[in-house]
């Protein structure tokens, strides 16, 4: 199963404030049945020099996966906060999940820019594929704009651990918008506890989410 969405790179953003961090995160993945993580620490391009930023990426993950020999697999991207123009960034490809042109894109809690689809859509015609990080933090109303541009999501896990709006989540699930389930971890507490009583209330359809997420990471092309 995959964890499309995690914070477990040693000093790459406040996910994880070192190797011991990172190492216990690993292990709480491997107990939980995770094969694939998807690291994604934050990318602020209003804040951060890209060069600096891919620079940080690849010394925390180089860092990582020289102390860490267990059976998951790690995928360095990131988790990109969207602006107006985004796609215009030189390079942007470095931001997808290797082999892939997905892009885990966290959109901003003021609500719907009126030029952010227009980006949204131009990287579409590029060839990129943004997934909307956590859908589950905005208004249904926002996401289903989204939604209609053509793009996709992903849940974290403790959103559906909730009674409260789990039951539009699980509507997109079935609807096949949600693609992927992440654990958005950050620290030690609670772990993975969250990913795996939602995978235990989704029953069958955390399965139909492995599959898109493998599809995801394989095809590199949204279905349909």
């Amino acid at each position: 199963m995959t964890d499309f969405h995690a914070h477990i790179l040693p000093g790459a953003d406040h996910g994880s404030d070192g190797m011991e961090t990172s190492l216990t995160q690993l292990a709480l993945a491997e107990a939980a049945g995770v094969d694939t993580i998807i690291a994604t620490p934050h990318y602020y391009p209003q804040i951060d020099r890209f060069s600096d930023f891919l620079a940080l990426r690849e010394r925390t993950f180089s860092e990582l996966m020289n102390r860490y020999h267990g059976p998951i697999r790690i995928l360095p991207a990131a988790e990109v906060h969207m602006c107006v123009g985004l796609d215009h960034l030189n390079g942007i490809e470095e931001l997808c999940i290797p082999g892939t042109d997905v892009i885990l894109s966290e959109l901003s809690f003021r609500g719907y820019a009126g030029n952010m689809g227009e980006t949204f859509t131009r990287m579409l015609d590029d060839g990129l594929f943004p997934i909307l990080a956590h859908v589950d933090r905005y208004s249904h109303t926002l996401i289903e704009n989204y939604f209609s541009l053509g793009l996709y999501g992903q849940v974290n896990a403790d959103a559906l651990t909730r009674h409260f709006g789990r039951k539009q989540l699980v509507e997109w699930i079935d609807e096949g918008f949600v693609l992927a389930l992440g654990s958005d971890i950050h620290g030690t507490k609670p772990g993975y506890a969250p990913f795996e009583k939602a995978r235990a209330f989704l029953g069958e359809r955390a399965h139909v989410l492995d599959q898109a997420a493998a599809r995801l990471l394989s095809e590199a092309k949204l279905p349909g």
